[in-house]
């Protein structure tokens, strides 16, 4: 069985396709691992990407990425 996403991903119309993940780093320096590990997936994979959005709030060390894919 395909999940929602797939048979969303299959109708044949022009879509951009927007991920978002928020991770909840607990310190500092877990927050900043996960902007480095971001950082190098999104380079890895530049012609796919429209737009990405990185929010880091160190109030409570969580941070959200926002990316949109041209599919």
């Amino acid at each position: 069985m395909k999940t929602m996403a797939e048979e969303l991903r299959e109708i044949p119309a022009k879509k951009k396709i927007i991920t978002s993940v928020e991770y909840d780093c607990g310190r500092k320096d877990a927050a900043d691992e996960v902007f480095a590990t971001v950082t190098g997936i999104v380079t890895d994979h530049l012609d796919e990407l429209a737009k990405i959005t990185f929010d880091r709030n160190e109030a409570d060390h969580t941070c959200r990425v926002e990316l949109t894919q041209n599919a």
